[in-house]
């Protein structure tokens, strides 16, 4: 968990950066938004199904972390393949479907995210305290690496680098911590 909200929050620094660089400040804000959205779409979609990985928590939020780091070269892949052009927008209305495109596809990442938080605190209510320092400790992570990784790294570079995390959190096995804490409770 630590290291998928570690990942998430520098994937959005990035997008941010990335955003401001390739469609000027005004769109580096939409990064934000969309962040909330898929947040916001992943705790909506699992109070319509509260069942969702109750079942098995620790697999499930493993496979969100696999499907996160996927949606998340993906997502960069797409943006990078199917280019928004905002002076466009006015005069060609494709571009406001990709706007659209870019928009779902970037909140992916951040959805399956929100999944994985949303599952843990759902199976552990009595954890709730323990998923929330390690969401935030993660996310703190994530702000160090975004801001460390660019001397190191180009953009394209940090967005590789983000893959991993979610990757290990797969293999390790998620709230592993977390199960043996309820366990205790």
């Amino acid at each position: 968990m630590l290291m998928l909200s570690a990942a998430c929050l520098a994937f959005e620094i990035n997008l941010t950066r990335l955003f401001s660089v390739a469609q000027f400040y005004h769109f580096a804000f939409m990064i934000v938004s969309i962040a909330l959205l898929g947040f916001g779409a992943s705790g909506t979609f699992l109070a319509i199904f509260p069942t969702l990985g109750q079942n098995s928590p620790r697999q499930s939020t493993g496979w969100l972390a696999l499907a996160t780091s996927a949606s998340i070269l993906g997502a960069y892949l797409l943006i990078n393949n199917l280019p928004f052009d905002s002076f466009q927008i006015a005069w060609k209305g494709g571009q406001a479907v990709i706007l659209v495109i870019h928009y779902l596809t970037l909140a992916l990442p951040f959805f399956l995210c929100g999944m994985a938080v949303g599952i843990l605190l759902s199976a552990y209510p009595e954890a709730a305290g323990s998923t929330y320092a390690t969401n935030l400790g993660g996310s703190a992570r994530g702000c160090g690496l975004a801001l460390g990784s660019p001397v190191f790294f180009d953009g394209e570079g940090t967005v590789l680098g983000v893959l991993s995390p979610p990757r290990h959190t797969m293999e390790r096995g998620p709230g592993v911590r977390l199960a043996a804490y309820a366990r205790q409770a």
